[in-house]
């Protein structure tokens, strides 16, 4: 669940979501759009249907509007082994679906050598050259705004959206924008496959990562 909040707001999020052992925050800032900064909530463990997650997340939902706080976004996802996830392009449902159309969605973790002294100049070059490569591929760059990591290096996300496909093609796609990210030396330390079964939200994401 996408909450969009700053300043002391944001922080009472923050809050409010360390109060619940159930519940995940995170601050996502994207490297573009028209909403870059996006705080996020996530329902910790899996549910026995995609009925039941929606129960889960109308119960946040309404926690927190109890509490002042407005859900700008929600998102339900599955593992890509689920039973509603079309195995081949024939399979994919269209739009007219009542939760829109549903898509592939891979999270790639990197890790950016740190930047500092003479070597900044180098470092942008390699943020500017990730955000090259995830664009050829469907892709774009994000992290947490939040995360500091000791050593000085940098987490970043890059995020692939496969929409009106199955699943071999969309893992082909995510083959392909692995094999060029290792082609540029970047190191990755996570991959995340995920099918979207909803996302009530999509324009947040206007100017970043557009619908392919």
């Amino acid at each position: 669940m996408t909450v969009l909040c700053a300043g002391d707001e944001l922080r009472r999020l923050e809050r409010w979501a360390a109060l619940r052992p159930d519940v995940k925050f995170t601050h996502i800032a994207l490297a573009r759009g028209r909403t870059a900064s996006q705080p996020m909530l996530t329902l910790r463990g899996s549910r026995p249907s995609y009925e039941d997650e929606l129960a889960a997340v109308r119960e946040a939902g309404a926690a927190l509007a109890g509490d002042g706080f407005a859900v700008a976004r929600v998102k339900v996802e599955c593992a890509p082994w689920a039973a509603e996830v079309p195995r081949d392009d024939a399979d994919v449902v269209g739009s007219e679906h009542p939760d829109g159309r549903r898509h592939f969605e891979h999270h790639v973790k990197l890790l950016l050598d740190k930047a500092d002294g003479a070597d900044g100049d180098a470092a942008d070059g390699r943020r500017a050259d990730l955000v090259a490569v995830a664009v050829r591929h469907g892709a774009h760059v994000s992290w947490n705004a939040r995360r500091v990591r000791a050593d000085g290096r940098e987490e970043r996300f890059v995020t692939q959206r496969c929409h009106r496909t199955g699943d071999r093609r969309a893992a082909l796609a995510l083959d392909a924008l692995l094999a060029e990210l290792a082609a540029h030396g970047y190191e990755v330390v996570d991959v995340e496959r995920e099918y979207v079964l909803l996302d009530s939200g999509p324009k947040l994401d206007e100017g970043w990562l557009e619908a392919t």
